[in-house]
């Protein structure tokens, strides 16, 4: 296992390294070549036209209130992961420009030998190694969890084995999809759990590549943010130096360089990224309903389980998303008190203004939202989940 992680790092790229890779292999990132780009576009529609089978078997099913919320509660998320590839194939332009700043801010920091500035970036680049694979295991655990709630419901009730063989009981699938022949006998169901296991694995591993990319560029946006605060400490050098106004406005101007790129590229991150985080959090709120619901209604200890691990994981890709862009939004405040950490108070009036000059700019800050409505912060996560709880007694009722 350490030597399949190592394996993806790469030197060009020693803080996505791993991020980027898998999204070359899931074809977010498309390949240069041009049938390279066809197949992997093909294959994406291919997961798209499958979603819109699974609302085509929900009108079907549609008197039957369990199976109507069991297929929401996964068609659901497979409309947020469909619209997650789509957007990012879609602005792939922008997305590049995005990762590529990243991947040359980083190097650039990298670069400088203070020791307090390198254990800066020490840390935020093992907390994303840490979170990417945690969330990858994550992801895992529920993509095993799904493909085998169908084993597990049969494994675990007599009844539905027997239901199932006195035929009384429909053969149980992953997900509840429209086919093109009969999927409820042989051959026709092996193939229907095959296909189904394939496209739960795809929609697995987006999630996996999608979600990780997310939530480590506001990592790297949070060290950059903790990284330009300890630069302003230090913009009058150490106590008792005295610098000239030349070498003032070099200092005031690189630091001034530095937040105006880190302003539009989060402008441009958030751009690509609130749409898709306002249609998700939709989304979410009837996911955690139907999840809950589901929980509550189980029969035995097995579907229990599975439920709640479910309900789990949308609870934590939520709390991960407002989590972070929220600590963002904290740094962003702390980082506006750093030209006053210095020994501004040594300086002379006119680079004084320039201190002046220069903490104003650093006001500016940029929230990271769920389209037009809401930010990604901690007291929206709290709202939602209480929407989703309203939801849910509203179901019981």
């Amino acid at each position: 296992m350490n030597s399949f992680l190592q394996s993806l790092e790469d030197p060009a790229r020693p803080f996505l390294g791993p991020n980027y890779w898998i999204l070359k292999k899931m074809g977010l990132l498309l390949p240069k070549s041009i049938l390279g780009k066809i197949l992997y576009i093909f294959l994406h529609e291919t997961v798209t036209f499958f979603v819109a089978t699974q609302y085509m078997e929900l009108y079907v099913i549609r008197s039957d209130l369990d199976l109507v919320l069991t297929n929401m509660k996964i068609s659901m998320l497979s409309v947020v992961c469909i619209v997650k590839v789509n957007t990012f194939v879609l602005w792939q332009k922008h997305w590049r420009e995005v990762l590529d700043y990243i991947t040359e801010a980083d190097n650039f920091e990298r670069q400088n030998e203070d020791p307090v500035k390198s254990q800066i970036v020490e840390a935020y680049t093992k907390y994303c190694r840490r979170l990417t694979y945690f969330y990858w295991a994550l992801v895992s655990t529920t993509f095993l969890t799904t493909t085998c709630s169908p084993l597990m419901r049969y494994l675990s009730s007599s009844t539905f084995r027997e239901n199932m063989r006195n035929g009384t009981e429909p053969f149980p699938h992953i997900f509840s999809s429209w086919m093109p022949f009969d999927k409820y006998h042989s051959p026709g169901c092996w193939i229907t759990v095959l296909w189904h296991t394939v496209l739960c694995a795809y929609g697995a591993a987006i999630m996996a590549a999608y979600d990780t990319c997310i939530v480590v560029t506001m990592v790297f946006f949070g060290g950059k943010l903790d990284l330009l605060r300890e630069r302003c400490k230090h913009m009058f050098g150490s106590y008792g130096t005295v610098i000239t106004d030349k070498q003032c406005e070099e200092v005031v101007r690189q630091l001034h360089g530095i937040h105006v790129m880190l302003i539009k590229y989060s402008r441009l991150f958030n751009s690509l990224l609130s749409p898709v985080m306002f249609f998700y959090m939709v989304m979410c709120s009837l996911m955690l309903c139907a999840s809950a619901y589901q929980l509550t209604s189980a029969q035995n200890a097995a579907q229990k389980l599975l439920m709640a691990e479910y309900l789990i994981f949308g609870i934590a890709q939520l709390f991960v998303f407002c989590w972070h862009s929220n600590d963002v939004l904290i740094k962003n405040e702390n980082m506006t008190s750093g030209p006053f950490e210095s020994n501004w108070y040594t300086a002379n009036y006119r680079q004084k203004k320039d201190v002046l000059l220069l903490s104003g700019q650093l006001r500016i800050k940029n929230i990271f939202t769920a389209g037009p409505f809401a930010n990604l912060t901690l007291p929206t996560f709290i709202n939602i989940l209480k929407g989703a709880y309203s939801y849910y007694t509203l179901l019981r009722k």
